[in-house]
């Protein structure tokens, strides 16, 4: 969450007129996050968040379909944000050109940081995705994954040799890892409406027990078990940034307690892993590349995901998976 587009007090009065959440008390930015724009506002009847839905991070043609998804979510009971209702029964509508919603304040809990986060957490964690996954069955809305396959070849295409200004041979290294996911890329897995970017800084979480998941506009149809892997990928590694076994199993075990892997699943999920690595490692890439001085969005670093791709790249070839 962060502060991109002003809003005054009257642009927000005006717009809380097509709700039926009371009249207007207060607004104020909230600062953290990187990627939308984001205010807790105050009213007669209680405490929301507005969201403004910022270009640099959300096509406005994605909008229904992840609203819809964590409308979905709410309705099948996963602890989320409600979407609140406009008077004309729609969930969106534009302020200060940019889309804008309205949705109720997680209050318990707050978002994991690596320091909190225990093997139990990560169970618990595992459980929800799982609930997700199962709670989307009969939502028939379907998206396209914009940062699958195709855009990790325009990533390498476009950065090129570039990449070496990170690290020398990051860029031979990413294109050869990409040949090795793509040529093994598996078919036919259970799919839907995933959230994909199930990192613990997107979920709440109070006494060991997860108590909201939000940030969804990367959400899209694809894989289930690749939606587990992008959670693999950050769950199971400490601050440090070293893997824990411990927190790997757990989230597994907690996932697998809800909804039981295939077989097919589980023959793909180190490729799957493998892959999640590689679309984080490129597109911190391509945030570090294209930074300039003064911008909003600080870069993350991508040589994390080199670290966490590399441990897996040995895990898949010491343990002898079939690729």
């Amino acid at each position: 969450m962060a502060v991109y587009t002003p809003v005054s007090a009257d642009e927000l009065s005006a717009f809380l007129n097509d709700y039926n959440i009371g009249t207007y008390a207060s607004h104020e930015g909230i600062e953290a996050g990187v990627s939308n724009t984001n205010y807790f506002v105050k009213t007669s009847k209680g405490r929301y968040v507005l969201t403004l839905f910022e270009p640099h991070r959300v096509i406005t043609e994605d909008i229904p379909f992840f609203l819809n998804y964590a409308i979905e979510l709410d309705k099948s009971g996963v602890p989320c944000p409600e979407t609140i209702e406009r008077k004309d029964g729609t969930h969106y509508a534009m302020l200060n050109n940019r889309p804008a919603a309205i949705f109720t304040v997680l209050l318990e809990g707050a978002g994991c940081y690596p320091q909190m986060i225990t093997p139990e957490l990560c169970e618990e964690a595992g459980i929800v995705l799982a609930q997700m996954h199962m709670a989307v069955h009969a939502f028939t809305r379907t998206s396209p994954n914009r940062f699958g396959l195709h855009r990790w070849q325009y990533w390498i295409t476009d950065l090129g040799s570039r990449m070496n200004d990170i690290e020398d041979g990051l860029t031979k290294f990413v294109a050869e890892e990409y040949d090795f996911v793509a040529s093994h890329w598996p078919k036919n897995l259970p799919m839907g409406a995933i959230h994909a970017d199930y990192f613990p800084d997107n979920v709440f979480a109070k006494d060991g027990k997860v108590t909201g998941v939000f940030d969804f506009h990367f959400v899209c149809t694809d894989y289930f078990a690749y939606d587990l892997a992008i959670a693999l990928s950050t769950w199971a590694f400490d601050e440090s940034n070293d893997f824990r076994p411990e927190r790997f199993n757990a989230f597994i075990k907690g996932y697998h307690t809800m909804r039981p892997l295939s077989h097919e699943e589980k023959l793909s999920l180190p490729i799957l892993i493998r892959a999640a690595c590689l679309r984080f490692l490129l597109s911190r890439c391509e945030e570090k590349l294209r930074y300039k001085q003064g911008d909003v969005i600080k870069p993350h670093d991508p040589m994390v995901y080199k670290k966490r791709l590399r441990h897996y790249q040995q895990f898949q070839d010491e343990q002898g998976v079939a690729a």
